[in-house]
């Protein structure tokens, strides 16, 4: 598996709405240009007051990934291992576990 040479592919997820936009999320996953099984993958992730998530656990691709000062990563291989699991939540402390969708834009 290979992203193009010549282009950088972004996947962008959305929490579900809540009343309170503090606790929604927008998670985007960069695959860079020919990245290949090795590469690590950057993950950035902002709550809906456009303020990166200080802490947390992202449930993506079969996977809990850290998140700290709003950034994470996994490699292109786990993510593609993890390609038909649905699970998509985030975990803060503190806070509810809210879930999220891949969004198209």
């Amino acid at each position: 598996m290979k992203t193009p040479d010549y282009k950088e592919i972004t996947f962008t997820y959305h929490s579900h709405q809540t009343k309170d936009r503090a606790m929604w999320w927008r998670a985007r996953l960069k695959f860079p240009k020919g990245a290949t099984q090795e590469t690590v993958l950057e993950l950035s992730i902002d709550d809906g007051l456009g303020r990166a998530v200080a802490s947390g656990v992202l449930e993506l691709a079969g996977r809990e990934i850290k998140i700290a000062e709003g950034r994470g990563e996994l490699t292109f291989a786990d993510f593609i291992a993890g390609k038909h699991a649905t699970a998509l939540w985030l975990h803060r402390p503190g806070m509810p576990s809210i879930p999220g969708a891949l969004t198209f834009a």
